[in-house]
């Protein structure tokens, strides 16, 4: 004899519906996150280009605000 094993209570179907809605919000603060960290590891390695680029042109502008104030 076959089991029954559907279930038809609405408070069962209440607690499905909301899992599986904390599982759809899990699952895209993870897409979230890991979109965050690749932005990152891409900026980081921008940004330290741009402060070692400043960083080797400073003399020139200070040399140039000397010769600009004489």
């Amino acid at each position: 004899m076959p089991v029954n094993t559907k279930v038809t209570s609405p408070k069962f179907l209440t607690r499905m519906g909301e899992v599986e809605l904390l599982e759809f919000f899990a699952q895209r603060r993870a897409y979230d996150d890991r979109d965050g960290e690749i932005v990152c590891s891409d900026v980081r390695p921008l940004a330290r280009g741009i402060r070692n680029a400043l960083l080797a042109v400073t003399p020139l502008w200070i040399a140039l605000a000397l010769w600009l104030a004489r």
